[in-house]
């Protein structure tokens, strides 16, 4: 069993599409070296995330480094719970928002517009992170 979070969380200045590359990058290294993978979504000052992974790791990231993190404010959970596999296996952190980031990186970051589509199979029986982050890509994609 693996262990997901959810969360929001308002950022406390608008950020740079170099401030959120390297955001991106750190997310990446060190979720890779956690074993996490996830999704983060940015938009009009609003950051969207979804992690997954041993439950230790994940809280760690999420309580220790994440809700200490001096960037962003009024953190939410919104879900929290073991699942059977991860929804974003593919991805050490992917992310969508309105901002163009590869200029700014050496790193490629995945589109996710394909959370849009209906034929997302999902192995993962449980898929409420993925519903969180289908809702939150459409309302994210309603303000471009």
């Amino acid at each position: 069993m693996l262990f997901q979070v959810a969360y929001v969380s308002l950022s406390r200045l608008p950020l740079d599409e170099n401030t959120l590359s390297e955001i991106l990058e750190a997310s990446q290294r060190n979720n890779a070296r956690d074993e996490i993978t996830g999704v983060l979504m940015y938009h009009d000052e609003i950051f969207f995330q979804v992690l997954e992974g041993e439950k230790s790791a994940v809280e760690n990231c999420y309580y220790k480094r994440i809700c200490h993190d001096p960037r962003h404010k009024s953190l939410s959970l919104m879900w929290a719970d073991m699942v059977d596999s991860r929804t974003f296996p593919d991805w050490a952190m992917g992310y969508v928002g309105p901002d163009e980031v590869g200029r700014y990186t050496k790193s490629s970051f995945q589109s996710l517009s394909h959370l849009q589509s209906a034929e997302v199979v999902v192995a993962n029986t449980n898929g409420v992170a993925l519903e969180l982050a289908r809702s939150v890509f459409s309302d994210f994609n309603k303000g471009r």
